[in-house]
C-alpha cells in the first residue's frame, strides 16, 4: 500500500493523511477517490476516520497525522484538495516536485521546506541541517538529471523571492509549530 496524502494544488502543499488508516476508514468507504477532488465537509465528518481506537500502536495517529490533517484541512477548506498517493498530484517528471512543500507528519526535505518552514537562509545551512539527520533525502543522495544542483537552485530562487513570505505564513498556520 502507497503513502496516502491530502494536498493542496492551489498553494502545492501536502499532508500525510495516515497511511492504511486513511485507506480503510475513508477511501474504503468511499468518502474519498484516488487522485479525486476532496469534499472537505465529509472527511471532516467521517467519525471512523477521526477516532481510531485508542491503542498504543495508533499514538501517531491521534498525536501526529490527525491534528495536522485538520488544520490541514480546515485551513484549505475553499481550495483544491486532491486525496492520494504521491503520483497522484506530484509532477514525476521534471524538478516540478520541488514546489511543493509537505507538512505535518514525516515532511519530505524539499527546498520549501527549508525556507518557509525552518526559516534557513543560506546553501550552507541546509548542508549543516541535513547533515544532521539519520539519513539525507532522496534526491541528496541521487544526481540524477542534477537533482541536486536544481533543488539548491530552488531554494536559491525562494529566497530571493518576496512572496516567500506570504508562503511562510501558509506554512507556519498549516503547521501549527513555531520555528
Amino acid at each position: 500500500m502507497n503513502n496516502l496524502y491530502f494536498a493542496c494544488t492551489d498553494c502545492k502543499v501536502y499532508v500525510d493523511a495516515g497511511y492504511g488508516w486513511a485507506y480503510w476508514s475513508l477511501e474504503e468507504p468511499g468518502v474519498v477517490g484516488r487522485g479525486r477532488v476532496v469534499c472537505v465537509e465529509a472527511v471532516l465528518s467521517a467519525k471512523e476516520y477521526w477516532t481510531p481506537s485508542r491503542t498504543e500502536s495508533a499514538d501517531w495517529l491521534y498525536d501526529k497525522v490527525l491534528p495536522s490533517v485538520r488544520r490541514f484541512l480546515e485551513r484549505h477548506s475553499s481550495h483544491s484538495i486532491i486525496y492520494g498517493c504521491i503520483a497522484d498530484f506530484l509532477p514525476v517528471d521534471g524538478e516540478g516536485f520541488l514546489d511543493w512543500l509537505q507538512l505535518g507528519f514525516m515532511p519530505q526535505l524539499l527546498p520549501r521546506y527549508f525556507v518557509e518552514y525552518l526559516g534557513l537562509k543560506t546553501w550552507d545551512e541546509v548542508r549543516s541541517f541535513v547533515a544532521n539527520q539519520e539519513s539525507e533525502p532522496w534526491w541528496w543522495m541521487l544526481d540524477w538529471d542534477n537533482l541536486h544542483d536544481k533543488a539548491r537552485k530552488k531554494f536559491q530562487e525562494l529566497i530571493d523571492s518576496p512572496s516567500t513570505n506570504r508562503r511562510f505564513c501558509c506554512a507556519r498556520s498549516c503547521a501549527n509549530q513555531p520555528l
